[in-house]
């Protein structure tokens, strides 16, 4: 494997310190002032190699042995897959003593970017299927390459990454210190959270010898101390039109939320029918919850009036000064259609991490691959295909009863929205009255639970696919097309007409604000920074840090009843540990979805913390920045050296980081 080299092009456009920078991109005149000096290749160089993608999360490598600082809640899936009734590492925590007892976490992969080139992607059509094969092609054997675009399609990049596959858990604390508060505290300030969590990434069955990782910084942070957070934040907005954002603000926001609220029902509904059943409900509710909080939020920040105006200054302008308005109109129209078509096409999709979601993926992949590439589905052809026989040949926990109250509620959902003559819903009912008995239909004698099964599902030739007798992989080949049909509809007069627009409407906002701003956030590496700083929450300062005796007040307060109540393991250290060890901390980078994981370095590139969530007016970051309320936090230094070395017998971990 090649050593990581990537020069970067600095811009010297006076931007504020707000953004999320491509690492080749970073702008130059903000990074001298929080840095003291202007950056050099080598500290940047520093920063890239130690980041660590997780599957669109971040990391970040702290020992020369492939040892990965992340969250909690980065690995949790890892955890619901390594955990079950006999060994529930969820409710108890995990510390392997020696590397021969860190647990391989299935279908986990991690990424680190070593190099970006410029390339020319067409927007649609042959051609565009055509360059996208030769950018495969053309792909070094040792890496893995990915197109990106930046700025809606404007910018074409082909990032190259090292690419891997063995990725095991070494320590994560128990679920109730990690998420303390649970979704009460969720993107919310002040935190007393122990959200980390450390992996470690092997290569050809030894510990992958990163050139770059980060120390633990000596001194802890001081209030006003710039800070930088080099991480994947995956998805952010600030630059559609207006019409784009009333097709999210009226569409397609409503609707994930209504699906989510139902699935968020379903899933507590299960839970309370027993302790077990509890359990593995557990890291599906968590995940639903967090990114409903967040969309919730999100949709609040689009309904807020003084953003809302701020957009429509701004877009007024562009127009204003632009020399056509047809970006805008084309912008308009693939809105409309974007409004008509997204309903459906939610609705369509199966619920997350589920056996749903697992046999449609298995329909998507034989019956695209039996078209040229180029005229698959973009989400199942290249490499997106390897990437889906790796995720599906994964093992993870089947249970039985919590699959069938999944797919009732999705048979119910479908039929509710969509009515009972819909074909989708028809096929779904199988001739059914009620979508539990369907739903029992489809799973009874199924094997979709089986990883190995699945794994042999995705070799198999085409014309043996669809000779399958199981009910789900039956289930899944009927609703291919339906479902190709809308998002086929979806991709021909929303994504492809933007993405051929993209261009113009960059151009256009060059011409009046110059072309120093950063691109949207695209789940690919990039550097945000700001500093330590303190917050006002309904007009009272807080401090910018809590400590552990903050825990222990915040759990009092509320008798100790969940989700405030200690994990018994803290609890049973409460006299023991020092109460004004800083737990969480808040800086002003401009983080969100994504960054979860990243490293907190400071202008010496030795890391400070790990950014773990923002508070609520960081939701609003999809679409706008602002830096009065929007606050990144992070679980501190402090606290990650006192739960190692005194609460979790990883001493010899926090040895192995310096800490």
């Amino acid at each position: 494997m090649r050593a990581l080299l990537l020069l970067p092009l600095l811009f010297s456009s006076a931007q504020a310190a707000d953004g999320m920078w491509p690492m080749d991109r970073l702008p130059i005149a903000p990074l001298t002032e929080h840095l003291g000096h202007a950056p050099t290749p080598v500290w940047i160089a520093k920063l890239q190699g130690a980041a660590v993608n997780l599957d669109g999360s971040s990391g970040s490598f702290v020992s020369p042995e492939g040892l990965v600082l992340t969250n909690h809640h980065v690995v949790s899936d890892c955890i619901d897959r390594l955990t079950s009734a006999q060994d529930d590492i969820a409710t108890h925590g995990f510390v392997a003593g020696k590397r021969q007892d860190e647990r391989p976490c299935p279908g986990q992969t991690a990424r680190v970017l070593v190099g970006i080139d410029p390339v020319q992607i067409p927007a649609e059509g042959p051609a565009r299927a055509t360059a996208l094969q030769k950018l495969e092609a053309s792909c070094p054997k040792s890496e893995h390459c990915e197109l990106v675009s930046l700025y809606g399609g404007a910018v074409q990049q082909r990032y190259r990454y090292l690419r891997f596959t063995d990725v095991r858990l070494v320590m994560a604390p128990e679920t109730q210190a990690a998420n303390f508060g649970g979704d009460d505290d969720n993107f919310a300030y002040p935190r007393f959270a122990f959200d980390f969590a450390l992996l470690r990434i092997y290569h050809q069955g030894k510990p992958w010898k990163s050139p770059h990782w980060l120390r633990p910084a000596a001194k802890a942070p001081d209030l006003g101390d710039a800070v930088f957070v080099p991480g994947h934040p995956w998805r952010t907005e600030r630059l559609l039109t207006l019409a784009q954002l009333q097709a999210l603000r009226d569409a397609q926001m409503p609707t994930e939320i209504a699906l989510a609220e139902h699935e968020q029902a379903l899933l507590h509904r299960y839970a309370r029918t027993g302790p077990e059943a509890a359990r593995q409900a557990l890291e599906p509710i968590n995940a639903l919850e967090n990114g409903l909080k967040a969309r919730r939020g999100e949709l609040a920040a689009l309904k807020d009036p003084e953003i809302w105006a701020a957009k429509a200054k701004e877009e007024a302008l562009l127009r204003r000064r632009a020399e056509s308005d047809e970006p805008w109109l084309r912008a308009e129209a693939a809105a409309k259609a974007q409004q008509r078509l997204i309903r459906e096409l939610l609705l369509m999709r199966g619920p997350a991490g589920s056996a749903l979601e697992d046999a449609l993926a298995l329909a998507a992949l034989q019956m695209e691959g039996q078209r040229p590439s180029g005229q698959r589905l973009e989400a199942f052809d290249g490499a997106a295909v390897r990437e889906w026989q790796e995720a599906l040949a994964a093992s993870r926990p089947f249970h039985p009863a919590l699959e069938l109250e999944r797919l009732s509620g999705f048979i119910a959902r479908a039929q509710a929205h969509l009515g009972a003559s819909d074909p989708f819903v028809r096929a779904l009912l199988a001739g059914h009255a009620e979508p539990q008995v369907a739903a029992r239909h489809w799973l009874q004698n199924s094997q979709i639970g089986d990883a190995t099964q699945r794994a042999a599902w995705t070799a198999l030739p085409a014309d043996r696919f669809a000779t399958l007798s199981d009910p789900m992989i039956q289930l899944a080949r009927s609703l291919h097309p339906l479902r190709r049909s809308v998002m086929a509809a979806y991709a021909r007069e929303v994504t492809e007409p933007l993405r051929a627009n993209a261009d113009a409407l960059a151009r256009a906002r060059w011409r009046v604000l110059g072309d120093g701003s950063p691109p949207d956030a695209t789940g690919t590496l990039r550097l945000s920074f700001g500093r330590h700083a303190e917050v006002a929450l309904g007009g009272v300062r807080q401090p910018w840090f809590t400590t552990l005796e903050g825990l222990w007040a915040r759990a009092d307060g509320f008798a100790g009843k969940p989700p405030f109540d200690l994990a018994p393991r803290l609890a049973a250290l409460r006299k023991t540990l020092p109460g004004a060890t800083v737990l969480n901390s808040i800086n002003t980078a401009d983080i969100i979805g994504g960054n979860s994981g990243s490293p907190a370095v400071n202008a010496q590139g030795d890391w400070v913390g790990v950014v773990f969530d923002g508070n609520l007016d960081s939701l609003a970051g999809r679409f706008a920045f602002d830096e009065r309320g929007n606050r990144a936090v992070m679980v501190h230094r402090d606290a990650i050296r006192m739960a190692l070395r005194q609460v979790y017998a990883g001493g010899h971990l926090a040895q192995e980081m310096g800490l």
